[in-house]
């Protein structure tokens, strides 16, 4: 099978797969909001997100030996690739208990990270079962990255998301049955043992040779090239995990655990469409990895101009929806006890769009192992982000943290990103991708004043009023987009892809 078929396959198992998590996910979020109270709902977002900050052990040894499996699979080098692996899995399982030895160790001054900390019974036995689950994680998901520097991410999708399903839908039914939290996790850190033995089996299977291939030493300078990009990364997981970890810690520590459990049903929407578009450019980052290695800059420039267009018109008509339907939609599945303000909406949905426009820049960054260049950024943005987010908090409550993260955004992501990758990645102007940002925010903003005038219009009420908002958004919105780009040569050259694609599944099932 041909890399560009492989990275059609990623995409459509990846789109699958995602889609059926994603209504499930939200499934089991109403069972839980239905049978526990929203302390539940707050404090299984508070232990989340103190174990997506002790992920900091990983100090970013992933991101630099994936990076270098590139070569190695790409040359079938199977000695160098085997080397990595073992690297891999030493880092991994120190990595594993790191987490379990630190995750322990914060347990008691969990009082001092929540204010109003809730009465619920053995609450840190319920933390330490968050920590189990994490370190267990790391026990052989390590693996998954060599599928995916491969273009088999498709299987890891499938494990996964397949996974994630039953994991979910079994929480539900048994929540429902039990009412016991501790049955919730039970079978949460039973799917995450299970996803290990899968992604075991799978990597032994298709990769023999890694278990049999003698021990020998990294060839070259793959180590020293490792070890600086391990470097850079630490400072780009730190500033990462503070911007986009700490929403909820901020929001327990100054406003308390009952906000925290409204906020997160927010970011469980955004983070499953974060997710799903994610996975849709990790699907295509070992091709451009492989491009980078193998192709000029100038076929190197085009994709990126093509994927950051894609990524320009997914964001923007996304955070269009978004800012009209997020409350509806709230109110709708969990109730309307669990509303923000629309103008602290508003904010999310900016952060949103912000992260989005990144996506193209931070692909290409990742598949190009360009950290070293930005070493500095993530840094000056947690700083800015931090001070700025804890400054505000005190008179602006959730909106001030919000404005935190835009402002850390806009002074340091927006402009270094992209500078860093063009000139050392692209070699060629940033100056054409910043001009193509401040077009695609202008017909954004634009498009959505009126998409947001006409939906204030609409008479009725409850699901048919949400689904005319809907309607309204998916036509108007795209129609915008539409008139501004219909003669670009990177809507012409999707327009043929899609045609191509849909002759060719048609073909393969009609035609025939």
């Amino acid at each position: 099978m041909s890399r560009t078929e492989n990275s059609l396959r990623n995409i459509k198992f990846t789109l699958v797969f995602r889609l059926l998590r994603t209504v499930v996910t939200f499934f089991t979020r109403k069972v839980f909001v239905m049978v526990l109270t929203q302390d539940y709902l707050g404090l299984d977002g508070i232990f989340s997100n103190i174990l997506s900050m002790l992920s900091l052990t990983e100090l970013g040894i992933g991101s630099a030996i994936s990076y270098s499996l590139y070569k190695p699979l790409a040359e079938n080098d199977r000695e160098q690739t085997a080397a990595l692996m073992r690297l891999f899995g030493r880092a991994y399982r120190l990595i594993g208990i790191a987490v379990a030895l630190l995750g322990c160790a914060l347990a008691p001054f969990l009082s001092k990270l929540i204010r109003d900390i809730p009465e619920i019974s053995h609450i840190y036995v319920i933390y330490i079962l968050f920590v189990l689950n994490s370190a267990l994680s790391y026990l052989s998901g390590y693996k998954q990255s060599l599928l995916i520097a491969d273009q088999r991410q498709y299987l890891t999708a499938a494990c996964n998301n397949a996974l994630t399903v039953i994991c979910h839908l079994a929480q539900a039914l048994l929540l429902w049955i039990t009412r016991n939290y501790f049955v919730y996790l039970a079978v949460q850190i039973g799917m995450t043992l299970l996803e290990n033995v899968i992604l075991s089996f799978w990597t032994h299977r298709l990769y023999p040779y890694i278990a049999t291939t003698p021990s020998s030493p990294l060839k070259g300078s793959a180590r020293k090239e490792i070890m600086r990009n391990t470097k850079a990364m630490l400072a780009h997981k730190v500033g990462g995990i503070v911007v986009l970890g700490t929403d909820q810690l901020l929001i327990s520590y100054f406003i308390g655990a009952a906000a925290v459990g409204i906020y997160s049903n927010y970011f469980m929407v955004t983070s499953s469409l974060n997710g799903l578009y994610a996975l849709l450019f990790s699907s295509v980052t070992a091709s451009i990895g492989n491009l980078g290695v193998t192709s000029d800059c100038g076929r190197v420039l085009s994709v990126f101009r093509k994927i950051n267009f894609a990524a320009g018109w997914l964001y923007g008509f996304t955070a269009i929806s978004l800012g009209v339907l997020l409350n509806p939609f709230i109110e709708l599945w969990v109730g309307a006890d669990y509303l923000f303000e629309q103008k602290i909406v508003w904010l999310m949905v900016l952060n949103f769009y912000l992260y989005g426009m990144r996506q193209a820049v931070l692909t290409f960054r990742d598949a190009m192992g360009l950290y070293w260049y930005e070493r500095h950024k993530p840094i000056v943005e947690m700083t800015v982000n931090m001070v700025v987010s804890v400054v505000l908090a005190v008179p602006f409550g959730v909106a001030g943290i919000f404005i935190g993260t835009i402002i850390s955004t806009i002074s340091t992501c927006f402009w270094v990103e992209p500078l860093v990758l063009h000139k050392y990645g692209l070699h060629s102007s940033v100056w054409p991708y910043y001009k193509e940002y401040l077009v695609n925010s202008l017909i954004t903003l634009l498009t959505f004043s009126v998409v947001w005038q006409v939906c204030v219009a609409l008479p009725g009420q409850g699901v048919l009023l949400f689904l005319a908002k809907l309607a309204v958004c998916v036509a108007g919105g795209n129609t915008g987009y539409l008139l501004f780009y219909c003669r670009r040569e990177e809507f012409h050259y999707f327009v043929k892809m899609f045609v191509f694609l849909l002759n060719r599944m048609l073909g393969n099932r009609w035609i025939k």
